[in-house]
């Protein structure tokens, strides 16, 4: 399997987010990763709703109370476990999500989004 190595697990503190980009083809995926509870949780950064994405600025996908990943442009939240959208105009959509392996301390995601 071709993958991209997106960062060491350190990097992400928890009850934090970050955004990576991984090259596909021509352009650019992004993609959100949020720890919780030492947990890991990878999405397409799309929100559902507008197919646009999540965050307007930088590693910022939280709720101010760091319980969901929070659409940006129109209040959605969704869970960290699984994208499930539990307020706004998507309710019931899903983040997609993103596979991912953890080897030693970094996190790999397949490079065919």
């Amino acid at each position: 399997m071709s993958e991209h190595k997106l960062c060491s697990i350190h990097e992400i503190e928890d009850e934090d987010s970050k955004e990576f980009f991984v090259t596909r083809g021509e352009s650019d995926q992004s993609i959100l990763v949020v720890k919780k509870d030492g947990q890991l949780s990878v999405f397409i950064n799309n929100c559902p709703h507008l197919g646009i994405p999540m965050n307007l600025e930088p590693d910022r996908f939280l709720d101010m109370e760091k319980n969901f990943i929070m659409c940006s442009t129109h209040g959605a939240l969704f869970k960290i476990e699984d994208g499930e959208c539990v307020y706004g105009p998507c309710l019931g959509k899903k983040l997609a999500p993103v596979p991912y392996e953890i080897r030693g301390e970094e996190l790999f995601v397949p490079k065919d989004l």
